[in-house]
This record gives structure tokens, sequence and C-alpha cells, in this order.
């Protein structure tokens, strides 16, 4: 065998490991970040059986609240996810809130997931458009009198006006400063920054304000084409960051769950 063979044979060999290298390389490198991107994401869908397993070991759903969520997934959208509903009924019991509002899209599960929570004396304020028909959901209030002879349905006091109506009607009747915790549903809302404002004025220090729906189904990402609510989303999300008269986290519940905390 000559010398030019073996030097030629060398480097054929030498550039086939070279190649070999690079692509394990690459490949090994996008296994990773696939890896990594897929095990940051905490859910694949509604269906994922991770989420079901976490709801089977820490939902503790009242029987009119699972029915009424049941009735709504057919007829309608529910105001929040149970999980997150669940959360909030958690919060306001250890704080032990005895005044709580929520302004928003309304369905009634939410309400009484919350009216549950609260004492004989506790009040929950919900607010409610006139395009929405909670007549259902009043039926799964008064049941639970049935369940625990303790009527939820006392507790709420619904409010069919706009949210600009309500929110001034209460300022105006001096109740700055007396709720213990406040849920705002993003959805449908156009001057969302107003809102927050308003509200952050009705709540108590070492209160809880909760916003559900920051994230609008990433679309607060596609900057090219905002609709006036998402923009309006967008701006509130940005100014709460800067906001110094609260603590805030938000959570990959539902579609964002905002909470802020008032100092």
């Amino acid at each position: 065998m000559s010398r030019s063979t073996v030097t030629r044979e060398a480097v054929v060999g030498i550039g086939v490991l070279g190649v070999t290298f690079a692509a394990g390389v690459y490949i090994g490198k996008r296994y990773f970040m696939y890896r990594r991107k897929k095990s940051q994401k905490m859910f694949e869908g509604a269906d994922d059986p991770r989420r079901t397993y976490l709801l089977r070991l820490s939902l503790r759903e009242h029987p009119s609240a699972k029915k009424l969520c049941q009735y709504l997934l057919r007829t309608a959208s529910p105001d929040v996810s149970s999980d997150a509903a669940q959360l909030l009924a958690n919060l306001a019991k250890l704080i032990n809130s005895k005044k709580m509002l929520e302004m928003g899209c309304s369905y009634g599960y939410n309400p009484l997931v919350l009216a549950l929570v609260l004492p004989s004396d506790g009040k929950l304020i919900a607010h409610v458009r006139e395009t929405e028909d909670i007549s259902q959901a009043r039926e799964f209030w008064r049941e639970v009198w049935h369940q625990l002879q303790a009527a939820v349905d006392n507790k709420i006091q619904v409010e069919v006006k706009s949210e600009e109506q309500t929110l001034d009607g209460l300022l105006s009747a001096g109740e700055v400063g007396t709720f213990d915790l406040i849920f705002i549903n993003m959805s449908g809302l156009t001057n969302c920054r107003k809102c927050y404002e308003k509200c952050l004025r009705l709540l108590k220090s070492r209160g809880v304000l909760a916003i559900d729906g920051v994230l609008c189904n990433g679309a607060v990402l596609k900057k090219n084409s905002m609709t006036d609510q998402l923009q309006s989303i967008q701006q509130m999300n940005e100014a709460i960051l800067r906001d110094a008269r609260v603590f805030l986290s938000i959570l990959p519940l539902a579609d964002g769950l905002m909470l802020c905390f008032k100092l």
C-alpha cells in the first residue's frame, strides 16, 4: 500500500469522524433543548394526565359547585378554572375575608366557591353584565342550603350593571378600603387600567386583588396584531409591574392569574 493511499484514507476517515461528531453534537443539543423546553411546559392541555392527577389530589370541590361547573362547560364558559377558584377561596379563608367583590364576566361558579368560605355575616358583591344569565347558577346556590343547612345565596349580592357603574357606585357609597378580596375577570373589559385603579381603592390594606386573563391565550405577545382590549391588558400588566403599592405574582393557572397584595 502506497503512502499516498494511506494518507488519503486517513483524511477521509478523519473527515467522516468530524462530520459524525458534529452531527452528534447538533442532535444532542437539539434534543437537550427540546427536553428542556418540554419540561418547562407545565401541561400539554386540559386533558393532560398530569393535570388530571394534580386536580384529583388537590381539588376539594363542593358537590353543587362541581355540578354547576359541569353545567357551564356544556352551556358557557366558567368564570375561572376550578383550581384557580379554589386558590382564591383558600386565600380568602386565610385572611379571614368577610367582604369580597367580583368584577367582570360571571356565570355564578366563582361566586359560589367564594361564598362557601364566607362566615354567616359575610358578603360577596358579584358584578354581572346584562348579557349574562345566572338564573341557573342561583339554583345551585340555593341547593347548598339543603346540603349544608347554610345558605350562600343570601351572602351574594348581584349587581347587574356596567363595570364603571358598579365601581363608581361603590366608591360614591363610601366603600373605599372595605373589601378583603377582589377578583377581576379581564374577559370583555376595555379599560383595564381604570378598573384596576378603582378596585385598588376599594381594597383594604393587606387585601388580595386577583386578576384572571392577563395572558389572553398568549395574544399579549403578538404586538403586531393587538386589539384595543389586548393593548389595555398589556398596559395594565406593565403598570402593575411598576406599582409600588402592591406585591405581585403571576401564576400559570387558567389564562394567567395575577395576584396583587396591597401594602
